[in-house]
């Protein structure tokens, strides 16, 4: 079974673990600190640093992520809005309904580490990864179909509270200058993206893909809150399949929940059929989906259509971005992102256009 991959950013570990024992020391309120096993996960910390450590002082134990905004050259996102992650925690975890671990400390100074980063307190759980992907080996594969639909269940369950989220507390991702929230401020964002990430070679389909997304916009959108990386590979789960947490903030917004029903379903095919692998029996159909996301929140499924094509432009951007950035050769096969857009739009495939290739959005 391969394992999944380590995203070092090229930091020394141990330096860093210096650096950090006199801001800890201040923090905790003791004369010392020690910062020990300072490691990478496996399978996360594409889009921002992320290091798990232990620190240990006046006899107590604390175990501790660190996550560190990313270098202009790993940088994912136009704006990475770092800050906003923090506050995203502080937020969620005031209003205690959605799992989310225990934000500590930010610092915005770089003097210390180089770019401001901040503190949570570390979860305990396993996480379904999509390198390699967890529909085809792993841990998830050896569950029994109870368990995987007990994993499955609990994760809709917190998307449903996402989505109860009351609107008023997260004004802090109101953003004026790209227009009214929902989806006019999303079209706005992800043009911006396209212009900043690819400049000049931007792919015909992504001008075509655009142009639909935005002839056909709904009317009407309901502003609420967006997790916006809304998939079962963002989570933390227990040993009884439980969700322990729910992690990876940065592309929250106003953009409302059907952005997220639209990607949560997008990645659903992308970790499975659209890679003809089998979707692992337990973790709920399309319509086992859908049903239970209404019956918990009690809204209906509106516009889906749309929102499951703009969520595959959004990921096909970034994964042309990713792969730019990492100047990487073209890939034999074309955007699967891209691609699954344009079939649920009955588009012929671009064929060998410069929308060729695919890098894995984490």
């Amino acid at each position: 079974m391969s394992e999944a991959p380590v995203f070092a950013k090229g930091r020394d570990l141990d330096a860093a673990a210096h650096a950090l024992r006199p801001w800890l020391a201040a923090r905790l309120g003791v004369d010392d600190v020690r910062a020990e096993n300072l490691v990478y996960p496996r399978g996360a910390g594409v889009s921002n640093e992320t290091i798990l450590f232990d620190a240990r002082a006046s006899g107590h134990s604390y175990a501790l992520v660190l996550r560190v905004a990313p270098a202009p050259e790993h940088q994912m996102f136009m704006d990475p809005r770092f800050r906003l992650q923090y506050d995203m925690l502080v937020a969620l975890r005031r209003l205690g309904t959605v799992r989310v671990p225990e934000a500590l400390w930010y610092e915005a100074d770089p003097a210390l580490l180089g770019r401001p980063f901040y503190v949570m307190r570390r979860m305990r759980g396993r996480v379904p990864v999509s390198m390699p992907v967890y529909n085809a080996t792993g841990w998830l594969t050896e569950a029994t179909p109870g368990e995987r639909h007990t994993l499955w269940e609990g994760a809709v369950r917190q998307l449903a509270t996402v989505h109860g989220a009351p609107t008023e507390d997260f004004a802090f991702l109101h953003a004026p200058d790209q227009g009214a929230p929902g989806d006019e401020q999303q079209l706005t964002y992800w043009r911006r993206f396209a212009d900043w990430a690819l400049e000049d070679e931007i792919p015909d389909t992504v001008h075509e893909l655009f142009g639909w997304v935005t002839a056909t916009q709904p009317p009407a959108s309901t502003a609420g809150l967006s997790w916006g990386d809304a998939r079962i590979g963002n989570m933390m789960f227990d040993e009884g399949y439980g969700v322990v947490g729910v992690m990876d903030w940065e592309q929250s917004s106003l953009a409302g929940p059907m952005a997220d029903l639209g990607w949560w379903l997008l990645f659903d095919d992308i970790h499975s059929v659209e890679q003809n692998i089998p979707r692992l029996d337990g973790l709920g159909t399309r319509g086992e989906t859908l049903d239970l996301w209404q019956e918990l929140t009690g809204r209906p499924v509106e516009h889906l259509h749309w929102h499951e094509v703009f969520a595959g432009l959004k990921a096909g951007l970034l994964a042309l971005h990713t792969r730019r950035s990492m100047k990487l050769p073209a890939a034999g096969r074309p955007n699967p992102f891209i691609e699954r857009s344009r079939r649920l739009l009955g588009w012929p495939s671009p064929g060998s256009d410069r929308a060729a290739g695919t890098v894995e959005v984490s």
